[in-house]
């Protein structure tokens, strides 16, 4: 069996090399809006299409459907790593009082983006990997009810990654992750 894979906001390569490692997988598009990300990645991954662009801007239909979508938005601004304390008093308010970081807004809005394009694709698979703070996040019950809207049963996972190799070496960090599993257990009808 052969599952095609898509891979936005796909980094250096890091995901798409770990995809690859599995008999029939083969990762046919590859996005990221960082040039020297994509640049990078299509020299680990030269028969890959790629594309250098803001996915928050693209219309998914400009890249095919694949059985398999791996997404891992931006997560600077979901991390504590980041060096800033989480304050939740400081969080957007029913009236308007405070208003957020607009660009920590953009950042985290790029998970929304995984909606987009699941929505218009319907993969058979979407794996979303991130920090474990991105389920903190106030608009995560709202994100996950998007993605289950569109009939995804969902399988979270928190594992750091060093601990997942099948074979070969291990990651050369040591990082907690989030991997949210979305498989289509019961398809919604495309309108």
């Amino acid at each position: 069996m052969t599952l095609t894979m898509t891979d936005l906001f796909c980094g250096a390569g890091g995901s798409s090399t770990g995809a690859v490692q599995v008999p029939g997988v083969t990762v046919k598009l590859a996005a990221n809006h960082w040039k020297l990300a994509v640049d990078t990645h299509n020299s680990n991954h030269p028969t890959t299409d790629h594309d250098c662009a803001d996915l928050s801007q693209v219309e998914p239909r400009r890249y095919p459907r694949t059985n398999v979508l791996w997404a891992s938005p931006e997560c600077t601004n979901h991390s504590q790593a980041k060096g800033k304390k989480r304050n939740v008093d400081a969080m957007p308010d029913l009236f308007g009082d405070t208003l957020p970081d607009e660009a920590a807004e953009r950042s985290r809005a790029t998970m929304w983006d995984v909606v987009r394009f699941a929505e218009h694709h319907r993969y058979d698979a979407i794996v979303v990997e991130n920090v474990v703070d991105a389920a903190l996040w106030v608009l995560w019950p709202a994100w996950r009810s998007g993605l289950d809207a569109l009939g995804y049963c969902v399988h979270v996972v928190y594992l750091n990654s060093m601990h997942a190799q099948a074979g070969g070496l291990p990651a050369p960090q040591s990082r907690d992750r989030l991997y949210v599993v979305r498989t289509c257990a019961r398809r919604v009808a495309r309108t």
